[in-house]
This record gives C-alpha cells, structure tokens and sequence, in this order.
C-alpha cells in the first residue's frame, strides 16, 4: 500500500464496520509512514470536534486575559492610523 491508496481508503478505514484485511494493511502503512501516521490522526481528531456537541466554556481568568490583550492592540492599532 501506498500513500495514495491509502487516501482512497481513509473513509473506510476510520468506519467502524470496515473489513479486518483492509484494516491491517493500514495500519502496517502507518507504521512505516510518519506522513500517513499524521494525516489519519488529525482527521481522527476532527472527526471527534465534530461529533462534539458540547459548548468548551472558558474560564473567567482567560476571558479577561484575552479581552485585555485585544483591547491594547485595538488601541496600539488605534494610535497608528
């Protein structure tokens, strides 16, 4: 297998109900392609944060950080135009 065949094969490896053989060539890519390897984990984290219906609240701490860092580049912006 190679990276191609991979690519084409992508949907059907993360599916569940994929067939076994096709599965095990997989993985036995990923273990020699660090590439693939990145690929298929960062796809596999996508798929998590979309299937995520759940609100990520931040806390007050960083709320206020980021809302005081913005304001002093709003107004450094401010003082160049």
């Amino acid at each position: 297998m190679d990276c191609s065949e991979l690519m084409e094969q992508l949907a059907d490896f993360l599916d569940k109900d994929a067939r076994a053989e096709m599965c095990r060539t997989i993985e036995q890519h990923l273990t020699q392609c660090r590439d693939c390897r990145f690929l298929v984990d960062s796809v596999k984290k996508t798929i998590v944060l979309y299937q995520s219906d759940r609100e990520v609240e931040v806390p007050v701490t960083v709320s206020a950080q980021l809302q005081a860092v913005l304001a002093r580049e709003y107004r450094a912006g401010q003082k160049h135009d």
